[in-house]
């Protein structure tokens, strides 16, 4: 993401102030904070957005995925989903489905509303992985399958470019390539003191198909066309809003995926556009970095805590979970508003080689970890990126001490 500040003055310039667009934002963007509780403003403008841009899909080259994950269970992403799918045009959730999905995506204009990812075997879904990850351009959106019987089958393309939400548990849950072509929208747990309506589908039936109402019309408008009337903007105005804020993003993959979000939303005012830029900018960085900084600072708590119980050599799972959460000085046990479970604490020290496994603490067997297995990422890592928040000993008798350990660890190191 670019340091420089957005200039909004001269986004000003590129508002269209249509009333009909104004109206369809507003009552959007009202509806979904009835019942989500947002981590920001962000969140709300873009999905408003994106929403629009399923009936308006015909007029775009791209189309950005929403991926809508959270650290546990019970954070609203199912309800979400179910929403976008409601208000989007010609929605469909789906759980679990096969490769097969291309045979309905070609044969008719869908919103794939695609829920519970995390519980994918990914192994068995590369070919589903494959079709997503083709779908999100339309010129080249498509795969190839022989159809016909024995000797006679010939290949046939299939267009699999339709707009797609990917909702489960833990961003990791979905590839790295399927992430390049994705908004990210994190729902944390709400807080009983937040304000939020329960949402009850045979009352709020009425609701989504009035909003639908006011979508429809949208089918039949054009852009870049000689007809005026139903023309809502050229090429002129899109390129130049391209550029302007081409300096502000500066992720090739999300200046493409953001542009129909970005056009969508110039149709507006110049507050909702300001709005939607600074949305995109700030849900679009790749924050590798950050991701790196947790994992490693995971590494390091669970280290200082391998210090502080010298002479101990295995803890478990649930006694380590406790002891982080503890230390009220690391950002951990500020996560999703009550520190980490067995699960996050796993699959970040999983990126080190490090599992768990059945250990015996104080004649009790339970998963857990070994110490020693924290010894040598703590010396590639933290010795490195964290020394002056954890002291790192380098006595190789204790690095000697992980070769004599019963069970080794494998995975990272191996």
């Amino acid at each position: 993401m670019s340091s420089e500040p957005i200039d909004y003055y001269g986004l000003k310039s590129f508002a269209q102030y249509n009333r009909s667009f104004i109206d369809i934002f507003e009552t959007i963007e009202k509806y979904l904070r009835r019942f989500i509780v947002f981590q920001s403003d962000n969140e709300p403008v873009v999905i408003t957005n994106w929403i629009v841009h399923t009936w308006l899909i015909h007029l775009f080259e791209y189309t950005p995925y929403l991926h809508i994950y959270s650290a546990t269970k019970q954070c609203g992403k199912t309800l979400l989903l179910t929403i976008i799918k409601e208000l989007s045009y010609s929605g469909m959730h789906l759980i679990n489905f096969s490769e097969s999905i291309f045979r309905l995506i070609d044969k008719k204009p869908l919103t794939l509303c695609i829920d519970e990812v995390d519980r994918w075997d990914k192994e068995s879904k590369q070919a589903i992985w494959g079709i997503i990850n083709a779908g999100f351009l339309k010129q080249g959106g498509e795969v190839y399958r022989s159809v016909g019987k024995g000797s006679e089958q010939e290949p046939k393309t299939f267009k699999v470019f339709c707009p797609k939400v990917i909702s489960g548990i833990d961003r990791q849950s979905i590839p790295d390539t399927v992430q390049d072509r994705s908004i990210r929208i994190e729902l944390m747990r709400k807080l009983k003191e937040e304000p939020a309506e329960r949402f009850r589908h045979r009352v709020e039936v009425l609701h989504m198909e009035q909003i639908k109402l006011m979508l429809e019309p949208l089918l039949g408008l054009n852009a870049r066309s000689h007809d005026i009337e139903n023309n809502l903007f050229d090429s002129h105005h899109e390129d130049s809003l391209v550029d302007f804020y081409a300096d502000y993003i500066e992720n090739d993959r999300a200046l493409d995926i953001v542009e129909p979000l970005m056009v969508i939303a110039s149709l507006g005012t110049d507050e909702w556009l300001a709005k939607t830029l600074k949305a995109c900018v700030e849900l679009t960085t790749r924050d590798e970095d950050n991701e790196s900084n947790i994992n490693l600072e995971v590494l390091r708590v669970c280290y200082e805590i391998k210090l502080q119980r010298f002479g101990q050599n295995a803890i478990h799972s649930e006694d380590l979970v406790k002891a982080i959460n503890e230390k009220k000085d690391s950002e951990l046990a500020y996560l999703n508003n009550f520190g980490i479970d067995q699960n996050y604490l796993a699959k970040r020290l999983n990126v080190f080689g490090i599992k768990s496994q059945n250990v015996r603490v104080a004649g009790t067997v339970r998963k857990g970890y070994y110490f020693n297995d924290f010894v040598i990422p703590a010396q590639r890592f933290l010795s490195e990126n964290l020394r002056t928040q954890a002291e790192i000993p380098t006595d190789p008798a204790e690095l000697d001490s992980v070769e004599n350990q019963n069970e080794p660890t494998q995975g990272y190191f191996a």
